[in-house]
C-alpha cells in the first residue's frame, strides 16, 4: 500500500511540478465567420524562470491553409514580479516585430501565410517570478485572387480570342463577295 501512495506521489509531483520551460500557452478560438475567418486569444500567466533564468511558452495550435496574424503585449505597473521582457516571439519559425519599452512591451506579426495542419507559438523571455502575457490570433483563408502571371495568361487569351473572331469574320465577309 505504501509502495503505491508513494508511485502516486512520485506521478503526481511529476505533472504538477513542470518547469517553466515546458509551460503551455492556453488558446481560445472564436468561431469561424462565414468567410471563415476567425480570431483567437492566447496567455500565460504565473510565468517563472527556470534554472537558466528564463522561460520559454509554446503553444501548438491547428489552422487550414491561409493567412494569419498575432499581437502579444504585457504590462505592469509597479511590481517587478509580474514583469515580462520579452527576448523572442515567433509564429512558425517567423519573429514578431517587437517594441520592448520597460512596463509595457508587445509585437506583431502581420501577412504570414500559414499551410494546413499545427502551427506553433514560442515565446521566449525573462519573468520577474508571477509574469503573464496575452494576445489575439487572427485568421483569414487563403483569397482566390489570380497571380499576375495568371492575370497576364488571361489578358492574351481574351485578346487571342478576340483576333480569331475578328479574322473569322473578315474571312466570311469576303467568301460571299
Amino acid at each position: 500500500m505504501k509502495k503505491a501512495v508513494l508511485a502516486a506521489t512520485v506521478t503526481a509531483a511529476m505533472f504538477g511540478a513542470v518547469s517553466a520551460a515546458q509551460a503551455a500557452i492556453v488558446f481560445t478560438f472564436s468561431p469561424p465567420a462565414a468567410d471563415g475567418s476567425f480570431t483567437g486569444t492566447f496567455h500565460d500567466e504565473g510565468i517563472v524562470n527556470d534554472a537558466s533564468g528564463s522561460f520559454t511558452d509554446t503553444g501548438v495550435f491547428t489552422l487550414p491553409a491561409g493567412i494569419a496574424g498575432a499581437d502579444i503585449t504585457t504590462q505592469f505597473n509597479t511590481d517587478v514580479s509580474n514583469n515580462i521582457d520579452f527576448s523572442s516571439v515567433t509564429l512558425n519559425g517567423q519573429p514578431f516585430d517587437m517594441t520592448p519599452n520597460g512596463q509595457h512591451e508587445g509585437g506583431y506579426i502581420l501577412n504570414l501565410p500559414v499551410a494546413s495542419g499545427p502551427q506553433t507559438l514560442v515565446v521566449k523571455g525573462t519573468s520577474g517570478g508571477n509574469g503573464s502575457f496575452a494576445g489575439t490570433i487572427s485568421f483569414e483563408l487563403a483569397s482566390a485572387v489570380p497571380e499576375p502571371a495568371s492575370w497576364a495568361l488571361m489578358i492574351v487569351g481574351f485578346g487571342g480570342t478576340g483576333a480569331a473572331l475578328r479574322r473569322r469574320r473578315a474571312t466570311s465577309a469576303l467568301a460571299t463577295a
